[in-house]
């Protein structure tokens, strides 16, 4: 699956004028490509008032997974569902892990669960999952689309868009049409459970969408079919017509009560920014770094910095900075630096250059759009690079940047065992790991900051830091 040479998580993050110099992107393998007409509609989830994120992961020596799905302020049912299904994904690729023997090549076995809001207007609102798992030998892509109906409270499947075993029949036959000799026909049941992903495309044609090996076992890769309103319309339940309708409207117009203050709404304490630069070649300088954010507990680690004058640098998830965007500017006006941490968290290490330029410069956009300046920093994925990677960084003008003191933070709850790790181990020019998507390292910063400054350091950028750290 990978596009070329795997490279070490230290030799990823030297400087950019040195980093694997020289070395020219592998050429991409060939992917088939998506038609338009199969591509569902989305809605930009930045423009719902008050939606959040949630993020599970988890990186070590055995596997790695990132999940993240959203919150829509008055669908909690919605919120639950999404929760379970990621579940349902990551518990039995932990188990199948568990004991797993090493990949050749040094790869770890990887899940990546990311989402997209297919609709949100009126009292309906429909969320498409996309998970990703890379075994080695096996994997493939799993793709679920959840709906809620804001009405009766309760979420749907996509299976209830069609109106009884009328409807399934009907719409089993469509696809079996479309698709053709793309799929085995025996697969395409009026089984419910068949038609596990189903929304709509720009033109208002339903996209009727698989996941890997179901109806093509023999192929993998995306199937799907379209079909058009004249043919779907008469097999619609009543809720499937409003779900058309309101994924025919782009810019979200949600009203499923009054969604309550968003927590990362939260404006800039006044606190003014610490001075512009320090010279780190004289100050001791410690750079507190946190990933895979922002997320629900950023603004109270933003307050937390403010307090104490001190910086440090985000390396943000687009998917997720795209629906936080008041805080990137929040960072940017508080003097602290964001980085770039690919758009959905993938390990690029095994993504085509195409789809390594896709991840980061989304990123950069999404950055770009609502900061006014895109990240010069790039801090990949698990820290796994690769020759594709190396030559998109270059291209785009960004530097790989590591760090060289890990907090362990991910997955420990308790914020003064988070904050005495970092400050036993801290050292002029460190460059410290930590995730701002987890409370208790939120809560520990306090800690860590006003211990280290006590102690005679500065809290700085990456940046600010002399050339060649990390």
């Amino acid at each position: 699956m990978g596009t070329g040479k795997r490279v070490s998580r230290w030799a990823a993050v030297a400087a950019a004028g040195s980093l694997l110099a020289g070395c020219a992107a592998p050429a991409a393998r060939q992917v088939r490509p998506v038609s338009d007409a199969s591509g569902m509609r989305t809605v930009d989830a930045g423009a719902v008032p008050g939606m959040g994120t949630v993020t599970r992961s988890r990186a070590d020596g055995r596997r790695h997974y990132f999940a993240a799905y959203p919150e829509i302020p008055g669908a909690r049912p919605l919120s639950a569902a999404l929760a379970r299904a990621q579940d349902e994904r990551i518990a039995p690729f932990v188990a199948a892990t568990e004991d797993a023997r090493p990949l050749p090549g040094g790869d770890v076995p990887e899940l990546n669960g990311r989402w997209s809001l297919v609709a949100a207007d009126g009292d309906v609102a429909g969320v498409r999952l996309v998970t990703t798992e890379f075994l080695g030998a096996s994997g493939g892509e799993y793709r679920r689309t959840l709906w809620y109906d804001g009405a009766a409270r309760r979420v749907l499947g996509s299976a209830a868009l069609l109106d009884g075993a009328r409807g399934l029949a009907g719409l089993a036959g469509l696809v079996r049409a479309r698709l053709g000799t793309r799929a085995d026909p025996s697969r395409i049941t009026a089984d419910p459970r068949a038609f596990g992903s189903i929304a709509f495309n720009d033109a208002g044609g339903m996209v009727v969408e698989f996941s890997d090996h179901t109806v093509a076992p023999g192929a993998p890769g995306r199937v799907a079919a379209v079909i058009e309103r004249g043919a779907y319309d008469r097999l619609l339940s009543r809720f499937g017509r409003r779900a058309r309708d309101a994924a025919g409207h782009r810019h979200p117009g949600l009203r499923l009560g009054a969604p309550p203050a968003a927590p990362h709404a939260v404006a800039a304490t006044g606190t003014p920014p610490p001075a512009a630069r320090t010279d780190c070649t004289k100050a001791r300088c410690v750079a507190l770094t946190f990933d895979d954010g922002p997320g629900p507990y950023t603004a109270r680690l933003l307050d937390d910095l403010a307090a104490r004058r001190a910086r440090a640098t985000f390396f943000v998830v687009g998917d997720n900075a795209r629906v936080y965007q008041d805080l990137l500017r929040r960072q940017v006006a508080e003097g602290h630096e964001i980085g770039n941490h690919a758009q959905s968290h993938r390990d690029l290490s095994r993504l085509t250059a195409v789809q390594v330029n896709s991840e980061v410069q989304r990123t950069q956009d999404v950055v770009r759009t609502a900061t006014g300046r895109a990240p010069v920093l790039l801090r990949p994925p698990y820290m796994a690079s690769s020759e594709a990677v190396a030559g998109v960084a270059r291209s785009l003008g960004v530097r790989q940047t590591g760090w060289n003191l890990d907090a362990l933070d991910a997955h420990d709850r308790d914020p003064a065992a988070i904050a005495d790790r970092v400050v036993r181990r801290a050292r002029p020019d460190s460059i410290v790991l930590m995730h701002d998507v987890n409370e208790a390292s939120a809560r520990a910063v306090p800690r860590i900051v006003d211990r280290l400054a006590a102690a005679g350091y500065t809290l700085v950028t990456v940046s600010e830091l002399p050339p060649g750290r990390g």
